[in-house]
């Protein structure tokens, strides 16, 4: 209890004055009417260091720039409280140089020896270790640590994180020393792994070593060539040497992980460092035949094979056409789960799936949800009757059914009049010429690199096609890759649009970059579809020529331009 019946915590609390400064003049906290940055500032005496003879704003213990003072530590047993520590000047770590300031010498109560010791006249080691019976709930910890048989060891610089200055010279090695034959030793625990909030010491080692140095090159060097700032750079290097000691291998451990996140290190970028060199192995993509994956471990074993070897089909074993993709694969087994389970209670294979099951199971299925699971049911038997896995097809009967589409809009003439002049980016125009002019979709957009775009010659490539270029576009792409080599010179994303989280990688831009546009990209697409059908008299060839597109989708785009000329030809009720 401290005055006024407050506790340690509270006592703390209100003693904090929030007031402006009377130095800086800036609102912070204040206990004598100056904040605590400026009492560091008012107590650091400036000067000349006497090791190196640089002048400096703080001079350390012994008139010492802060390079100089840190540099004289070395690795040992400190001779007071004998843990093992790497910050050991004058035989001593630093928490026991730090006790040494603050108290006088005198006998320890304890061990008799003859060092500092505080108030309750005892030393720091025993004083300590005390203290650490007592938190652990050990029954004994008021017994002095001088009168027990043994005292437990500890490593020091793991209360606090000692601060090293950014120059540091390389470790040099000291010579082993062999022990006397016939003497007891300590053993070596170098093999423990420090945890990594107090890994900063010997990440800090690591760096300085050759093996450090030669990793901390590279990383530079693939930081450059990606256009990272120098802030990203250095918390990666600091990133890569604490994986270095905290785990074998550069291992991203969970800890290591949320080690990072405290320190607001960018873990996306060390994967992908550590990726890149082959230090950790990439992220392995989940294999579709991977039941367990997809939530449907426990089937039966006839049924998990036939389940299996469809699932391999749709990844493109045994498939003549293209494989489908990893998203469409978890949408049909998401789609299945439940009705497997209820299947594999009563049937141990899927031969004995009856049309009456395929019936009850998308009878109360309604909308997308019916479609999907009917087709995914068609695909699942259709694939065991042509292995010759099942005698008959009971999907076979199953229609997935239609949703009329819906109607393609276009703009009206207020809005397109006015569509470039209200974007003031230059990506976002180019974004409006690529769709509203060229008729590029989304992924379109996004694909686009640097090596298919010529400015000399006024084309894009766009699927494998070469497109002519408009002055227009032409002017809009000479302005975004100004813009996008003043804010980004050094990266090295090869596509056109990129963004502050995709320049510094060689991923396109994500989907979320769109929704930051007034109008979306398939309302400018479609109503420039429209416009060449009007304008060709509903020529799909024409559209199937100039913009790429399929046979039904020129179909469709005409089709829709005759209902609204219908529509328009119509007469209104009166």
């Amino acid at each position: 209890m401290h005055a006024g019946g407050l506790c340690a915590a509270c006592y703390q609390r209100a003693r904090v004055v929030r007031a402006p400064c009377d130095v800086c003049g800036e609102y912070k906290i204040t206990s004598t009417g100056t904040c605590r940055r400026c009492q560091r500032r008012q107590r650091a005496a400036a000067g000349a260091c006497a090791a190196c003879g640089r002048r400096v704003a703080r001079l350390w213990a012994g008139r010492r720039c802060a390079f100089c003072a840190h540099s004289s530590w070395t690795t040992g047993s400190c001779v007071d409280c004998y843990a093992w520590a790497a910050s050991i000047a004058d035989g001593r770590c630093r928490a026991c140089r730090d006790f040494t300031h603050r108290n006088r010498a005198g006998e320890c109560l304890s061990c008799r020896r003859h060092l500092p010791v505080n108030r309750n006249r005892r030393c720091r080691l025993c004083a300590v270790t005390r203290r650490d019976a007592h938190l652990a709930g050990d029954p004994g910890w008021a017994v002095e640590p001088g009168e027990r048989m043994g005292i437990q060891l500890f490593f020091g610089d793991l209360s606090g994180s000692a601060r090293r200055p950014r120059r540091r010279a390389p470790a040099q090695a000291g010579p082993a020393v062999a022990a006397p034959a016939g003497e007891a030793v300590q053993l070596e625990l170098f093999a423990a792994r420090p945890e990594p909030r107090h890994a900063g010491a010997a990440a800090h080692t690591w760096a300085a070593s050759p093996a450090g140095s030669q990793m901390l090159t590279a990383v530079t060097a693939f930081a450059q060539a990606r256009g990272w700032a120098a802030a990203t750079t250095r918390a990666v290097q600091r990133a890569v040497a604490l994986a270095a000691m905290t785990g074998p291998g550069f291992g991203l451990s969970p800890a290591v992980l949320a080690e990072l996140r405290r320190q607001r290190v960018p873990h996306s970028r060390v994967r992908e460092f550590l990726t890149a060199s082959g230090l950790v192995p990439a992220p392995a993509e989940p294999r579709p035949d991977d039941l367990a994956g997809h939530g449907l471990a426990g089937l039966p074993a006839p049924m998990a094979r036939e389940v299996t070897a469809w699932a391999g089909m749709l990844s493109g074993t045994g498939r003549r056409g293209r494989p489908r993709a990893p998203s469409t694969i978890a949408s049909y087994m998401r789609a299945l789960r439940p009705i497997l389970r209820e299947w594999a209670a009563c049937y141990p294979s899927l031969r004995q799936v009856t049309e009456d099951d395929i019936t009850a199971c998308l009878r109360p299925l309604r909308g997308s949800r019916r479609v999907l699971t009917a087709v995914a049911l068609r695909s699942l038997f259709g694939t065991l009757k042509a292995r010759q896995m099942i005698f008959a097809d009971p999907a076979r009967g199953a229609r997935p059914g239609k949703f009329p589409r819906r109607p393609v809009l276009g703009l009206d003439e207020a809005t397109r009049a006015g569509l470039l002049a209200g974007f003031g980016r230059a990506d976002h125009r180019l974004v409006v010429l690529l769709a509203g002019v060229h008729a590029l979709s989304r992924a379109d957009i996004t694909a686009l690199r640097l090596d298919h775009v010529d400015i000399g010659a006024r084309t894009i490539v766009v699927r494998g096609q070469r497109r002519r270029l408009d002055r227009l576009t032409r002017d809009q792409f000479v302005a975004w890759m100004r813009e996008r080599r003043r804010r980004w010179p050094a990266t090295a994303n090869p596509h056109v649009l990129v963004t502050t989280r995709s320049a510094y990688g060689l991923a396109p831009v994500s989907s979320r970059y769109f929704r930051t546009l007034p109008v979306g990209v398939s309302r400018l697409r479609a109503d420039r579809l429209l416009a060449q059908a009007r304008d060709t008299s509903g020529d799909a060839l024409t559209l199937v020529r100039l913009f790429g597109l399929s046979g039904d989708a020129a179909v469709r785009y005409c089709t829709e331009l005759d209902r609204t000329q219908g529509d328009a030809r119509s007469p209104r009720p009166s």
